[in-house]
């Protein structure tokens, strides 16, 4: 249970890690309380089921102070290391596969601005004629419509 409390404090480390090396405006960022907390319940279920698997289910009340005690050793001991370690892996990992999706999802954005400036520049006559009647002809049926009503 300490080795777990060392893991989950490598885990909740890196998960923070990862969260602010994106960017300020990204979404991961802006919906960080809930990413973690969603992590923290993920390792309470994973430390629950390490339980079941290790003991068949029985938990005693050392079992969370065990744990407890791993996340003081991560932090005491372990914190600087691992986390130069994490760095390294988010650098070598996160940040290349972060820019690759953002490239991504410019280009696409790119292509479709050039297909709607492409539609609007063959719509374009289509306006220009719509507007040239609706200014003229659209008007003068109006008129007489309007003047025959008052006859």
């Amino acid at each position: 249970m300490v080795l777990s409390g060392i893991a989950v404090g490598f885990i909740i480390d890196s998960v923070r890690l990862i969260v602010f090396s994106t960017p300020k405006r990204s979404s991961l960022r802006r919906w960080m309380m809930v990413f973690e907390l969603l992590t923290w319940i993920l390792l309470g279920g994973l430390t629950y089921y390490l339980l079941f698997w290790l003991k068949d289910g029985a938990w005693r009340a050392y079992d969370p102070l065990a744990q407890i005690a791993g996340i003081f050793l991560y932090q005491t001991f372990f914190q600087t290391f691992l986390r130069f370690v994490a760095r390294v892996l988010v650098n070598i990992t996160w940040r290349p596969l972060w820019f690759i999706i953002r490239l991504i999802s410019a280009m696409i954005r790119q292509i479709f601005k050039f297909l709607i400036s492409i539609g609007a520049f063959l719509l374009r006559p289509f306006v220009k004629i719509y507007s040239y009647l609706s200014n003229t002809f659209f008007k003068k049926i109006r008129f007489i419509k309007y003047n025959k009503r008052q006859q």
